[in-house]
């Protein structure tokens, strides 16, 4: 934020992305918040593009000796299949 200048005008902060939805919500200003949530909040709406700087890669890690127990396996594809259905909101596409 602030190699693009906007904590200079920045007046309150605050350390959690669920507080930053509410507040935002609430109207207290402005906030860069992740698509996924704001997107969902109908108080919200975009005024930019997301910001490239900010997207990260989602990982779904276990550890290699339970990979293919049974039932890490079913979780694993479980959630794979919902995060696929949802990709265009994780995407941040519209």
């Amino acid at each position: 934020m602030a190699a693009e200048g906007h904590d200079a005008r920045c007046r309150y902060r605050i350390d959690s992305v669920l507080g930053m939805v509410a507040a935002a919500g609430d109207g207290a200003g402005l906030a860069v918040l992740p698509c996924y949530l704001a997107d969902a909040d109908a108080r919200l709406r975009r005024l930019d593009a997301p910001l490239p700087a900010l997207a990260t890669d989602l990982w779904l890690l276990t550890h290699p000796d339970l990979r293919r127990a049974g039932r890490v396996r079913a979780f694993m594809d479980f959630v794979a299949a919902a995060v696929q259905e949802r990709r265009g909101l994780l995407e941040a596409a519209r």
